[in-house]
């Protein structure tokens, strides 16, 4: 490997969890070099304090220990002097996720700024890597290697820093599917106990990158990974410039449960569909920070509120799912949005700008008084999308505004200036649909989803939820005759509420979240068995309630509600006319 200035050696310690790190600076700044790891990992906005999985670090120049001071969480200073130096650490691995690091006997991942210590003020260099490791081990990555054979421990090169990050490696016995898509390489490498059915995953995978690459008509990489693990029920993605890191449920990649299999390729393309959206159109807020503190945008309903919306569209369009299958995932999307009283709390642009300190933050009250900017920007994406189909027959979409920022933005490597994109629209549409656009961004309302749905010939309608269970998107023959308010799950003495619904029944009779509830008028109740206790029950009824509260056992009174019409299911009109039907063809099989 040629000279570099800056490299780092990564050995693994699978048992005791460690990466271990041995970084070589050729020429640390004399006066004192300042070394960091990022706060936060792009792609994922909340502070993540990673520090706080280095274990020991310290410092050497010519075989004699250099002074290393911590001047920050997250950062440390070099004693002052000249020469190369080498920084020696371990990171502890043991978060199961795509943000972080893990590692086991099985095998390992890790996400960049959990790993490489940044080199303040050389970060424009370049920065090779090492990788040493069981031989009988596998390694998955992205970032171009030097040396070693392929799917082997070798070198690697990144240009500079941001570049070396957002490359993560896979590690371990690994499955390996490759397929091209657009006459480019792509590979799936699976790491962990799986069933994966590799001949149905192929071809499929395949048609989502194929549609996507089409619809685009252009790529920002050249060859692609998806570095997935396996475990009992994950679920997770994060985009990189060239790769994906994904985590699923091992049966999710069986086909036995097709929920569960269309659930990944729905995340796939969620992750690829970010190859452009994120990694080319990069929003220019958050590429400028330096990742050391919050970057706060009120435009995160772009980046990942309209690729959730055409995470699922692209699975119709590229055949994967029926038409009838697709409108069933926007009524469970529309079902989340309406069990959320936090839609009339807080908008969209600062569901965004509050990410940082709430998405990733979740806990017993976020639906009273949250909404996400996936789940209610998809939606808003949606409306988005029929508003400019509508109102010029036909003649532009939302498709036609993402090609307008792929050729402005994607293509020219220009950040996405904040609020650009409402300009985008006004210049595409007039300023009448931007002027709609700023309110469905701001205003605490509901979207106007039934009247737009309505001109595609499809039927939006609410019921009651039929059970704990029911997600929505479908019909259904039989509900509950009374509600509660919350949502519970099984414990040792009873039922546990985990939710209780601002302005429900629950919350008039003094419940909280982690009462648990033993019994209902004097009878024993459990999780099981509550559902069929209220199907005795009429709305209006006085319910005597007792619960432990803190080891306290407490009483109350509630009195039941009807259930309200909180779920949502589509329709397919089939007797529109054939100017509705081909409007809504060019829309679901454009």
């Amino acid at each position: 490997m040629s000279f570099v200035p800056l490299s780092y050696q990564i050995s693994v310690a699978p048992q005791a969890h460690l990466f271990q790190v041995s970084l070589n600076i050729s020429e640390p700044d004399p006066e004192g070099q300042i070394l960091a790891l990022p706060a936060w990992v792009p792609g994922s906005y909340t502070i993540r304090d990673l520090a706080r999985h280095v274990t020991q670090i310290h410092a050497e120049r010519n075989g004699q220990d250099v002074a290393l001071h911590k001047i920050g969480k997250d950062r440390w200073r070099l004693a002052a002097g000249h020469g190369p130096v080498v920084v020696r650490y371990a990171v502890y691995a043991f978060d199961r996720s795509v943000r972080t690091a893990y590692l086991d006997d099985q095998g390992g991942f890790f996400n960049g700024p959990a790993i490489y210590l940044r080199v303040l003020g050389q970060e424009d260099q370049a920065h090779a890597v090492l990788l040493e490791g069981p031989e009988d081990w596998q390694v998955a990555t992205a970032l171009p290697r030097q040396s070693g054979a392929t799917w082997g421990w070798g070198s690697f090169i990144a240009a500079e820093y941001r570049a070396l990050i957002d490359h993560p490696l896979l590690m371990g016995t690994l499955t390996l599917l490759d397929f091209s898509a657009g006459e480019r390489p792509h590979h799936l490498l699976i790491q962990g106990i799986h069933q994966a059915d590799l001949q149905r995953l192929g071809p499929d995978l395949a048609r989502i990158c194929d549609w996507q690459q089409r619809f685009w008509g252009d790529a920002a990489f050249a060859e692609y990974h998806f570095l997935c693990m396996t475990s009992a029920d994950g679920y997770g993605g994060l985009e990189h410039r060239a790769s994906s890191a994904l985590l699923c449920a091992r049966d999710d990649l069986s086909g036995r449960n097709e929920d569960h299999y269309q659930r990944f390729l729905g995340l796939v393309s969620h992750e690829y569909f970010h190859g452009w959206l994120v990694q080319a159109i990069r929003p220019a807020v958050l590429s400028a920070s330096a990742l050391d503190r919050e970057a706060l945008t009120r435009d995160l309903w772009i980046f990942e509120g309209i690729t959730s919306y055409y995470d699922d569209l692209c699975l119709r369009r590229a055949g994967l799912t029926t038409p009838a299958e697709y409108l069933r995932g926007v009524g469970k999307e529309l079902t989340r949005l309406l069990r959320r009283p936090g839609r009339f709390l807080q908008s969209l642009a600062e569901s965004s700008e509050d990410a940082w300190i709430k998405l990733y933050h979740p806990h017993a009250n976020s639906a009273n008084f949250e909404v996400s900017y996936y789940n209610k920007g998809a939606l808003l994406a949606l409306c988005l999308d029929l508003s400019l189909r509508l109102e010029s027959d036909d003649g532009r979409s939302l498709d036609t505004l993402l090609t307008r920022l792929w050729q402005d933005y994607g293509r020219t490597g220009k950040a996405l200036p904040e609020g650009q994109c409402i300009h985008l629209v006004e210049a595409l549409a007039g300023p009448t649909l931007a002027a709609r656009l700023e309110s469905w961004l701001t205003e605490k309302t509901d979207l106007p989803l039934r009247a737009l749905l309505a001109e595609m010939g499809i039927a939006l309608h609410l019921r009651a939820a039929c059970g704990p269970q029911d997600e929505g998107g479908q019909a259904c023959e039989k509900t509950p005759p009374v509600w509660l308010g919350a949502h519970w799950r099984p414990h040792a003495l009873g039922a546990q509420l985990h939710h209780v619904q601002s302005g429900g029944p629950a919350e008039q009779a003094g419940l909280s979240p982690d009462d648990i509830l033993v019994a209902l008028d004097g009878v024993r109740t459990t999780a099981e068995h509550m559902p069929t206790q209220l199907d005795a029950l009429s709305a209006g009824a006085a319910l005597r309630i007792h619960f432990f509260r803190d080891d306290i056992l407490m009483e109350t009174q509630l009195t039941s509600a009807p259930p309200p019409p909180d779920t949502a299911w589509l329709e397919l009109l089939e007797d529109a006319d054939e100017v509705v039907l081909a409007r809504r063809r060019a829309w679901l099989e454009a």
